[in-house]
């Protein structure tokens, strides 16, 4: 046995291999006779010991007998020659006479004058045939002949048994032993005997025979497939006329399996055999061009030979006839092709050879492939399970399995298990009847099997889905056609698909309409064959046919198109011929149901028995598939429409803006706008919104599509009566391939994306987002988190009990309690995130709106500005802020976007103010180069907003988050609004973190202090926040709004009482917004386009101190973000103050009234709400004992450090008051708060006045700084004049004639001493602060009792 497979091995793969290499070198009638061995060889069979004897040996001996003459007379032929022109009988250049053509084509060529590789080119066909084919057929004859008797005498493959198979296992196991010993050194007799030839010989045998076997079960099994591919590959290598008989049978092959039809064996036979004669003719024709008579006779720039196909690879050179020389113009394929011939032949001549030997060949192997069939009939039997039927034996007794409607019975002898039945009974007893060899291990192959049998019906499932879902792979094969390859006629299927996807029951229109795809492919596809020979003329269809360089591709890449399509029409055949049967079924048993009523039960009880532990065990599996399902559906309702919209961004900002694109995000920035501004008409028009982008992403298919066909630019001009240029902007453009294939398919993924929101989502994502009916779907079992996870749980464990019953389902179990905790946790976190952006989401939102302006200082962010900077005091105006943001934002971006156009040139309408008169009555620094209006060309729209960028995504960057920001603050409420009525709450009365933290939980410990002050920090300490934010407002600033700043602090704090601020609160917020909309139009300025300029000083300083519009110094827009900051807090502020009005707000955080100025701590302390913190009970209490007790001293020690780190006239107010404090403070903290706050409010009226006169003084320190430099030294030291703030220009070398005080200037120290005094002023009017004064006051007693009373002496 090892001995033939490897003379097959060697014959059917060695010898080929060097007869091919034989015809490669050469090119002549030699090489011919070596090309018709070539195509013999696959139809001789393998050497045996009855081959040798007959035609395979005779051919093997015949091929050496040739090659040996071949040789010989290629010796007497140089002999000869070499002769003649030695002896001068003939010329020596008699290259290319006739009868040298003559004798090199027979094959016999001179070598003078050849290289060395040219001349054994010549002759190593020859000499190698001669050797490989001597050396094979000693080989083959030795390895027959001399097989030992023992092999000869087992060697009967009729009577072969498993006991013979497991001799051959333990001998084969034997061998490896022995040749492992051999290598470690141990040699025995047994081995000493058998050669190192025959040892090599036996590993080469079991190699060869794997790989025989694995090609032997892939042609005998799979040969129809292997051909059907071969015939479309070898007829799509190098289309032409010869190779389209391989394309058009391999497409009769695939539509006629489409058809669910199949060719009867005589039919595929005789088809096979015919194209094994095609192919050899081609071979030989393609081989004999390859002469030089042939291509002579027939020129290759002949048309005919292009279109048969028949190209030269190889030409001849008259001046080198023995140099072989490949022609220059061929490419791959031309290559390719004829090996692709060739392998096709030998795949046909040794299916026909196996046709041939298959009654003998199968009598011989059948028992030697029982125990693989065995496996293989049980896997076909499950695979068609639908199909079994129980098929009585001739008793009637016992029941087999057998296949119907035509099918293969599966009744061999060896398909076990065989299911036997005894005689009815209430019970089902099934007897598994097993082979002998096998029931000592049927346990063990029993799990195999049922292992085995829920992957192979996974797969089943599997392979049913897809060929179920196989109309989507052929939708996206028309849409992928069309966009691939750009005609008129493949056009067809990009609107018939687009059709086809916006049908909502699209799969039966597409089973429907698969015949004529399966037609018009088929068309399309044989008409692209032919436009695709060589030499074709595409300037006579073009718009047509594509032309392409390489045919392979494109040819290639349609077979797979049309794959799709004879998938689906296969499908739609199955499916309506199971319909049918059903229907006869059911016809059927209506006739006949009076004759079955006998046997009704007992089929009941016997399906009962055989699908009741099935069912146990796949319950689980579907409920947890079933589930799994539910939760990935849930989540593409929900975040779906998300994917679609990023899709609205990658199809406008790909590639260059133009108009059509633009029109895509109007069409999404309107969809927008309406969600935040009207929630119930975005949910009504959201259909038709969805409808109105599938039919313009069709539109702009449809325009871009035709427009790539010629003449199309000259019609659309003349349609629409713009140039190449307008037509350009607007989107219609011829493009390359490879930049028209990404234009295409990024509308048709586009489009793919809506229709399957439309058909597949839309619904269920309005049913998800309806508030109005979020009652009723709250008894619905899927909003129930308990009851989702409940039913998770017991699937889980359903599946861990029914399939992993052993030690291992713990572990599973308590992965699944854990993974059930972690969705409770996450569902808390999500829960907790959403209440966080709920309570800060206004503040995020009018921050990053108000940045975006301060930025871009424009016209166009005016709006913005202008409507958050009254919306946030006055709360009610909030939600038409966001929607006129929302709307304004749509606007500038869609502008953004036009502006981009290559229609708008700015320099056509920019001014250059240089040109516009310039007489003497203007300023002269308008004449300077610094100004705005002369550094170039003005462009007007800039003033607007307008610029032209090369970045446009990074330029509208801004303005898409802004509305991202305002689409999640309305998300942000409807969502929370949908919470709470889904979970039947109410909105908490007061926005805290720490739901469970109050008032009365302040004094317990620190933790809660903590909290507290987290809940209700600003609600305690915003009024005095907001003074501090004045006061930097006025320190970051030092101008006239500064000043005006401090004048409004000043207003503020006259009124001394919180009720009596809180009453003009809402006047000084509205001052603030007036302030910073004010403000920001300075900033904005009049128009530089108009060449107008501001008749302001010649002194940059003092213009910038003023904070007015200027075209050499403009005002810094930066300074508003501190303005801003300030009106934010102070709206908040005010929120403050409404909510000190609500009775619920005062039960949690406590009120904000102040104590009577005319307590008496004594007398009070009985009747202090909050407890005594003087005995330090707890850490908490010692913090309230340093806070209240010793801060007073503190606060001093601050007042002492700011009047002394500077020297100026402003210090020594501070040095008085810390001196009067410190003499008589421990008297005032015993006087009535009235006394206490009289002193302390003077002392606050002072660092107002001394911070107020800094910056009013500052118009000095930095607008005419350096004239104080030169003649007012001294005003400069006694005020400590220093300019503080960047960007003013300051004279430096004037600073060497006086000493400017930087280090002293500035009013850093004034800030912390205001806090701090604000802050023991909110100490002094604290009931904590009674606690001290009454233990300040109890000290004080019991000192004076003790000087009272008399010393004893004992």
């Amino acid at each position: 046995m090892a001995s033939e497979v490897v003379c097959g091995l060697v014959f059917r793969l060695l010898l080929p291999v060097c007869l091919a290499a034989a015809c490669l070198f050469r090119y002549n009638v030699l090489s011919f006779v070596y090309l018709i061995y070539l195509l013999l060889i696959p139809l001789f069979p393998e050497p045996t010991s009855t081959t040798m004897q007959g035609h395979t040996g005779r051919l093997l001996q015949s091929l050496c007998f040739t090659s040996m003459s071949f040789l010989l007379l290629h010796i007497i032929y140089q002999i000869t020659i070499h002769s003649l022109v030695a002896g001068n009988s003939i010329a020596s250049n008699f290259n290319c006479s006739s009868w040298e053509k003559s004798i090199r084509q027979i094959g016999f060529e001179s070598v003078r004058g050849a290289d060395a590789g040219n001349g054994i080119r010549v002759f190593i066909p020859d000499i190698g045939m001669f050797m490989v084919g001597l050396g094979i057929w000693l080989l083959c004859r030795s390895l027959v002949q001399k097989r030992p008797p023992e092999d000869m005498a087992q060697y009967n493959e009729d009577f072969q048994s498993e006991e013979q198979e497991e001799d051959e296992k333990l001998s084969l196991e034997d061998n490896v032993l022995l040749e492992e010993d051999y290598e470690a050194g141990y040699e025995e007799e047994e081995e000493a005997k058998e050669s190192t030839k025959m040892k090599i010989l036996r590993m080469v045998a079991e190699v060869a025979s794997k790989v025989k076997e694995i090609i032997g079960n892939l042609i005998t099994t799979a040969g129809k497939v292997v051909i059907t591919i071969l015939l479309c590959v070898t007829g799509i290598t190098l289309p032409s006329l010869t190779s389209a008989v391989y394309f058009f049978t391999f497409l009769f092959l695939c539509t006629w399996w489409s058809l669910r039809r199949t060719l009867s064996t005589l039919m595929f036979s005789c088809m096979c055999v015919l194209m094994a004669i095609f192919s050899a003719g081609h071979l030989i024709v393609l081989y004999l061009y390859q002469f030089q008579f042939f291509q002579e006779s027939v020129l290759t720039n002949d048309g005919y030979i292009s279109v048969f196909g028949i190209s030269p690879i190889v030409q001849s050179n008259c001046s080198f006839t023995w140099k072989l020389t490949v022609h220059p113009r061929r490419k791959w394929y031309h290559f390719v092709s004829p090996i692709m011939l060739l392998i096709l032949y030998y795949t046909l001549a040794t299916l026909i050879r196996l046709w041939l030997q298959e009654p003998i060949d199968q009598l011989m192997v059948r028992t030697e492939r029982a125990h693989t069939l065995r496996h293989l009939l049980k896997f076909i039997c499950y695979l068609f399970k639908n199909d079994l039927q129980a098929v009585p034996t001739s008793n009637g007794t016992s029941f087999e399995f057998a296949v119907t409607e035509n099918g293969p019975v599966c009744r061999d002898l060896y398909s076990t298990p065989q299911y036997k039945m005894d005689q009815p009974s209430d019970e089902c007893v099934y007897e598994v009847c097993l082979p002998p060899e096998e029931s000592s291990v049927k346990e063990t192959e029993s799990e195999e099997n049922i292992i085995k049998k829920k992957g192979v019906g996974a797969m089943v499932k599997i392979f049913h889905f897809i060929m179920k879902q196989s109309y989507i792979g052929a939708l996206i094969s028309m849409m992928a056609w069309s966009i691939t390859y750009v005609s008129w006629l493949t056009f067809v299927f990009l609107i018939w698909s687009c059709l086809l996807w916006m049908v909502r029951d699209r799969r039966r229109y597409a089973m429907l309409s698969s015949p004529f795809m399966v037609a018009y492919g088929n068309l399309l596809i044989v008409l692209q064959y032919i436009w695709t020979f060589p030499d074709m003329d595409y300037s006579k269809v073009k718009g047509f046919f594509v032309e392409k360089k390489n045919p392979f591709h494109s040819l290639s890449s349609k077979v797979l198109c049309m794959l799709t399509f004879w998938l689906l029409l296969r499908q739609t055949l199955t499916e309506r011929q199971e319909k049918q049967k059903e229907d006869s079924t059911g016809l059927l048993d209506v006739h006949v149901e009076d004759q079955k009523k006998q046997g009704k039960l007992y089929t009941e009880k016997c399906k009962t028995a055989f699908t009741e532990e099935e069912e146990s065990e796949e319950g689980g599996e579907q409920d947890l598939m079933h589930v799994l399902g539910n939760m990935v559906m849930a989540l593409m309702v929900k975040y779906w429409i998300y994917i679609c919209g990023s899709m609205f961004f990658i199809v406008t900002f790909e590639g260059r803006i133009v108009m059509y694109k633009i029109i895509y995000m109007m069409m999404f920035l309107s969809c927008v706008a309406l969600y935040q501004v009207h929630y119930e008409w975005w949910r009504r028009i959201l259909k038709y919104f969805w409808m109105s982008v599938v039919m313009y992403t069709m539109l702009v298919l449809t325009v871009v599509y035709t427009f790539q066909f010629p003449e199309s630019i000259h019609t659309w001009g003349n349609m629409t009566g713009l140039d190449k240029k307008g037509l350009e902007a607007l989107g219609l453009k011829q493009f390359e391939l490879g930049e028209l294939f990404i234009r295409i398919f990024i509308p048709t993924s586009f489009l793919l994306a809506c229709i399957l929101h439309l058909h597949y989502f839309h619904d269920r994502f309005l049913q998800l987002t309806d508030l109005q009916a979020v009652v009723a779907k709250e008894e619905s079992t899927i909003y129930s988190h308990a009851k989702v996870n409940g039913r998770v749980y017991l699937i889980m464990n359903r599946w861990v009990f029914a399939h992993l019953k052993n030690k291992w389902h713990l572990v599973v179990d308590r992965l699944t309690v854990l993974f059930l905790k972690f969705l409770e946790y996450f569902h808390k976190l999500q829960l907790f995130i959403w209440w966080l952006l709920e309570i800060h989401i206004i503040k995020i939102v009018s921050c990053y709106v108000v940045m975006v302006a301060i930025k871009e200082v424009s016209l166009f962010n005016y709006v913005f500005l202008a409507s958050w900077a009254f919306a946030l005091p006055y709360s009610q105006y909030r939600p038409l802020a966001s929607s006129v943001c929302t709307v304004w934002t749509c606007v500038i971006i869609v502008c953004k976007m036009l502006y981009q156009l290559d229609l708008i040139d700015p320099s056509k309408y920019s001014k250059n103010c240089t040109l516009v008169n310039i007489n003497a009555s203007q300023p002269k620094f308008l004449m300077l180069p610094e100004s705005l209006l002369y550094d170039g060309r003005v462009d007007p729209a800039n003033w607007v907003g307008l610029r032209k960028y090369d970045d446009l995504l990074g330029y509208l960057r801004n303005n898409f988050w802004m509305l991202a920001l305002l689409a999640l603050e309305v998300t942000i409420y409807r969502h929370q609004k949908y919470f709470r009525l889904r979970n039947k709450l109410s909105p908490p009365a007061a926005r805290i973190i720490f739901h469970d933290i109050t008032r009365q939980h302040l004094d317990i410990n620190i933790v809660c202090f903590i909290k507290y002050f987290i809940n209700y920090f600003f609600y305690k300490f915003g009024l005095e926040t907001c003074l501090l934010l004045v006061v930097n407002v006025i320190g970051q600033r030092m101008d006239f709004y500064a000043m005006l700043h401090a004048f409004a602090l000043i207003a503020v704090l006259y009124r001394r009482r919180r009720k009596a601020i809180a009453e003009i609160w809402p006047k000084y917020c509205c001052f603030l917004a007036c302030m910073l909309t004010v403000q920001y139009f300075v900033c904005i300025g009049i128009p530089p386009a108009a060449c107008k300029g501001y008749p302001w000083t010649e002194n940059d300083n003092v213009v910038k101190w003023l904070y007015i519009p200027d075209f050499r110094s403009r005002p810094n827009p930066l300074f508003l973000i501190y303005d801003f900051m300030l009106l934010l807090c102070a709206s908040l502020q005010r929120q403050v103050f409404d909510d000190e009005n609500k009775a619920a707000v005062r039960l949690m955080a406590g009120d904000n009234v102040e104590i009577c100025r005319d307590l008496d701590a004594a007398s009070f302390s009985v009747h202090n709400p909050v407890p005594d913190f003087i005995h330090c009970r707890s850490y908490l209490d010692m913090l309230k004992v340093i806070m209240f007790s010793y801060l007073f001293w503190f606060v001093l020690t601050i007042i002492f450090i700011t009047g002394t780190t500077r020297i100026s006239v402003f210090c020594m107010g501070y040095l008085v008051a810390c001196f009067y404090f410190l003499l008589f403070g421990g008297d005032l903290l015993l006087k009535p708060i009235r006394k206490i706050l009289h002193y302390w409010d003077f002392l606050i009226a002072y660092n107002i006045f001394v911070i107020t006169m800094k910056n009013i003084l500052s118009i000095l320190a930095c607008g005419y700084i350096n004239q104080l430099l030169q003649d007012h030294c001294w005003l400069i030291q006694v005020f400590s004049l220093a300019c503080t703030i960047k960007g003013y220009d300051i004279n430096t070398n004037a600073k060497d004639i006086c000493e400017v005080p930087s280090n002293e200037a500035g009013i850093i120290w004034d800030s912390i001493c205001f806090a701090f005094l604000l802050l023991q002023r909110r100490v002094f009017m604290s009931y904590y602060f009674l606690h001290v004064v009454a233990d300040i006051r109890a000290s004080q007693i019991l000192a004076s009792r003790y000087l009272t009373e008399p010393v004893l002496v004992y």
